[in-house]
């Protein structure tokens, strides 16, 4: 069972920024997902129970799974620095 990839508009269009280098590096990223959401390099914030986070160089995906529906989706991408703020 392989899990759907979809993205909030806003990280979409934050992904679309990115570098290309980049980009593949999160795509690479979204494949190992959307074969198991929960690997080992995943962490769950804190702050909100529902939320994950993955770290891609100075970059982090926060993301949450519906596992009733088998899909991942992708809240937000950024710098580490910025991209815990609300």
């Amino acid at each position: 069972m392989s899990y759907r990839i979809e993205f909030v508009r806003s990280a979409a269009k934050a992904y679309a920024r990115l570098d290309p280098t980049l980009q593949r590096r999160v795509d690479r990223e979204l494949t190992r997902l959307g074969e198991t959401p929960r690997h080992p390099g995943v962490i769950r914030l804190q702050s909100d129970d529902e939320l994950y986070r993955v770290r891609i160089g100075d970059l982090r995906l926060l993301f949450s799974v519906e596992d009733q529906i088998l899909l991942v989706l992708i809240v937000k991408i950024g710098h580490r620095g910025s991209v815990y703020r609300a």
